[in-house]
């Protein structure tokens, strides 16, 4: 701890708004656990709540490189509304999982209790999964009936077609299931519980869903890709009552 905290140090004591600040939180991998030569240092900076500014950037102190969110505490609420609206849940896990290094009036601790609710109000919500309707359905089918396509006639950019796809069919099915999603975490949520203790992630229901997802993934080969990517799909429009696209049909008003 001594060797980041003195670089923390170094940053602060330097800090353009010093003056300004309240609370200052560390959070990351620094703070959770297993850093690589690739991580960062995470600070959120608590502003006096009456500035009427925020900023966020980067500085390296003796090679190690520090990125900074400087807010007062009414835009890191924002922030958090945002990500409860979007079932991310991102800046409230840096807030729980985080280390308070400063917090002179209270800030820090009323960010962190609130991020701390916030998460728990959201799991005790997200137990009912939601259902989808078939224009939902027919999404999904047309991503993999365009994926199929290209396998068959062997498109160059069909791995390019495949992950873009793979990451949105995973990202709309998390939602309807109401989890929060990453990109960078789901893999990990799936095949960790550190990652899921990291990011105070839960598992998904659907065990067969998550062993497809993980397979889909990591699948090397093309054709591994396609039918994994078919299976996937699949089950999960079964798993919100089917589709058939012979009939499919869908009316609506009129957008002006």
């Amino acid at each position: 701890m001594s060797e980041w905290k003195n670089k923390l140090d170094v940053f602060l004591s330097d800090f353009e708004y010093i003056d300004d600040v309240v609370g200052v939180l560390v959070c990351g991998s620094y703070i959770t656990g297993h850093p690589t030569k690739h991580s960062d240092l995470d600070v959120h900076i608590v502003l006096d709540n009456d500035v009427a500014y925020r900023e966020r950037g980067n500085r390296i102190i003796d090679g190690l490189l520090i990125e900074y969110f400087a807010n007062p505490l009414k835009q890191i609420l924002c922030y958090f509304n945002d990500d409860l609206k979007d079932k991310s849940l991102m800046s409230q896990t840096q807030f729980v999982t985080g280390k308070i290094i400063l917090d002179t009036v209270g800030d820090v601790a009323t960010l962190k209790e609130k991020a701390q609710s916030m998460i728990a109000d959201f799991y005790d919500s997200s137990q009912t999964i939601v259902s989808i309707s078939d224009l939902d359905k027919y999404f999904f089918w047309d991503m993999l009936d365009d994926l199929q396509d290209a396998y068959e006639t062997q498109k160059p950019d069909f791995d390019f077609m495949y992950f873009t796809r793979l990451n949105m069919l995973i990202e709309k099915y998390m939602a309807y299931i109401n989890l929060p999603y990453n990109s960078k975490t789901v893999y990990g949520n799936i095949t960790s519980p550190i990652v899921r203790d990291k990011y105070l992630l839960k598992e998904l229901p659907d065990s067969m869903i998550s062993r497809l997802i993980a397979k889909a993934i990591t699948a090397i080969e093309k054709s591994e890709k396609m039918k994994v990517y078919n299976t996937l799909t699949t089950t999960i429009i079964n798993n919100f009552g089917g589709f058939n696209i012979d009939g499919f049909k869908f009316k609506g008003d009129v957008s002006l």
